[in-house]
């Protein structure tokens, strides 16, 4: 009996395990839950056979000093349990790099077959090149049982997952495969030099770098290969599940059995959805990093109808903001209200091919989820950039003269913006009204301008670049400016302390509504929290870095660590 083994695990399994749980443990959905246990399940019993005949025939052993005693088929408890940490360390790695991404994204309708056939051949040679090892015997036997055992898995779930796996993004898959391996690897030839265990000489090649066996470094590598390709598989099986109710949004939900079966004979896939979505996940991360970073937070449809929600919006902010004239900026806002309209109501609307910012504008709005949003907050957003219209500097209009008007035009372009996301929520979690939906609702509304003001007080500068002033006028004459002194010298250091003034408003509509936040359902409550927390620290950081967004022209980004932490805290 001995605690070598032990030791072992309480030096570099355990530890990281514990690390990579608290890390990642405010983000745990059901998904990552049920798809890590399923491959822990199935690389124990996959491995229990394999690893008792290498100990039964003496290619591993272990010295009776290493380890405790009990086994399982003869195989050390320390090992099984090297099973499953092994399994779950590289599962955890996997959901820590692909929760950004947009699982139907990555569905395509006619996948490359050259390239499936090609590495299929591939595993079937690398195959071939075991069993040759196999009857060859002697210092080939351990890489030959490793090849044998390996390659019909990777086969296996190549066949099935590859029109997924090659459509992803290939850093996160690699880097989910790679890290957990050189960990293993520097672990693994640590342990061997300490005689934790051992490969009989003889059975092996007897080559190592580093003090690492190349059957070990193949060995890691391959293992970490099948748990990291049967991720991606469960999460092709919850890719097609949410394109069926992004497709078919009557249908009712599927099973997680029906979701696995979808593998066997996946259904067709629209490339026209899939290339809208795809637009609408790029406008997001590139207009809008806190409310993508917040979406990834959210599961399956909800996440998708968010995301089209938000692009929405973007889309016809842009447009807005971008033109050249005041003409052509309301003829963006004409044709916004007439696809509305038509989309309203037929169900349906007639594209005219004109150019490539109508497209981008139609397909906006061709996929709003409108069955389950209201119609009024829609048509409120578009009244408040018709108040955007308003601005001409030539001429001395500023339609923010006082306070008033401040908050109504918050209300209009982000209050109507939290009752649509409350519509979307609702839709989905709850089938009939609750006595606290419309205190919920109300809040969500004032959460909608504490985030406005949060925006104005950030986009000082660049609003004064378009010609634009958030700030009442009324509070710009108490200090003696007008709105013309604030496009002239947007960095002026009074500006300063209007900006603070409006953090100070954003907080007072912040902290009224904040409560709201604990009376929605337990699956949305967490993600809806951390996403106002974010929003909310772009407050703290003007305030940390106070006047420096008034002296840069770009628009002020949190670092991408500091968002993490706050995203980690409130989701706890």
């Amino acid at each position: 009996m001995g605690l070598d083994y032990l030791l072992f695990h309480c030096t570099y399994t355990i530890p990281l395990g514990m690390v990579l749980t608290v890390l990642y443990y405010p983000f745990f959905t059901r998904q990552d839950i049920s798809k890590t246990c399923i491959l822990i399940t199935i690389a124990v019993i996959a491995t229990i056979p394999w690893d008792s005949y290498l100990i039964r025939t003496t290619i591993w052993t272990y010295p009776p000093d290493a380890v405790l005693g009990p086994t399982l088929f003869k195989i050390p408890i320390e090992e099984v349990f090297f099973f499953v940490i092994q399994t779950y360390t590289t599962s955890l790695v996997y959901c820590i790099f692909t929760k950004p991404l947009v699982r139907p994204m990555y569905l395509r309708s006619y996948p490359g077959k050259r390239m499936r056939n090609v590495i299929a051949v591939a595993i079937v040679g690398l195959m071939g090149v075991g069993a040759a090892c196999l009857l060859s015997g002697g210092r080939t036997t351990y890489l030959g049982l490793i090849l044998v055992w390996v390659c019909p898995v990777l086969l296996f779930q190549w066949m099935l997952s590859y029109p997924f796996l090659t459509a992803l993004p290939w850093k996160p898959t690699m880097a989910s495969v790679c890290l957990p391996t050189m960990y293993l690897w520097i672990a693994d030839a640590r342990a061997m030099g300490a005689g934790t265990w051992r490969i009989e000489p003889g059975t092996k090649v007897d080559y190592q770098c580093y003090g690492l066996d190349v059957e070990e470094a193949i060995f890691f590598l391959a293992t970490n290969l099948m748990v990291v390709m049967g991720l991606v598989g469960c999460d092709y099986a919850f890719a097609l599940e949410e394109y069926r109710s992004l497709s078919q949004p009557a249908s009712d939900k599927g099973s997680s059995l029906k979701a696995a079966l979808g593998l066997i004979n996946p259904m067709p896939v629209d490339e026209g959805l899939i290339s809208a979505l795809s637009q609408a996940v790029s406008c997001l991360k590139d207009k809008s990093q806190s409310m993508f970073l917040g979406s990834a937070l959210f599961q399956g449809q909800l996440r998708i109808d968010l995301i089209f929600l938000y692009s929405f919006c973007r889309v016809v902010d842009d447009l807005i903001d971008e033109t050249e004239n005041e003409h052509e900026a309301q003829y963006w806002l004409t044709q916004c209200k007439s696809i509305l309209d038509a989309k309203i109501n037929s169900g349906h609307t007639d594209i005219h091919p004109k150019e490539k910012k109508y497209e981008i504008l139609h397909q906006s709005i061709d996929s709003l989820p409108l069955s389950r949003l209201s119609k009024e907050p829609l048509y409120d957003l578009l009244k408040g950039f018709e108040m955007d219209l308003i601005f001409n500097p030539g001429k001395g209009t500023f339609p923010i003269e006082t306070e008033h008007d401040l908050d109504r035009y918050s209300a209009y372009v982000a209050s109507t913006v939290g009752a649509l996301v409350l519509d979307v929520i609702f839709s989905h979690y709850y089938c009939e009204r609750t006595p606290h939906m419309t205190d919920i609702r109300n809040a969500a509304k004032e959460m909608g301008r504490a985030i406005q003001c949060v925006n104005i007080a950030r986009d000082i500068r660049r609003d004064a670049a378009i010609g634009r002033v958030y700030i009442p006028a009324t509070w710009l004459d108490e200090v003696g400016l007008t709105p013309r002194d604030v496009l002239q010298s947007p960095d002026s250091p009074v500006l300063y302390w209007m900006q603070d003034r409006m953090l100070h408003k954003a907080d007072g509509y912040y902290q009224s509504s904040r409560g709201a936040i604990e009376e929605l359902p337990s699956g949305v409550r967490q993600p809806v929290r951390a996403t106002v927390e974010s929003y909310m620290d772009i407050g703290r950081l003007l305030r940390e870095r106070r006047g420096k967004s008034l002296q840069q022209a770009t628009k002020m980004r949190v670092p991408l660590r500091r968002r993490l932490m706050v995203g980690w805290l409130a989701m706890l």
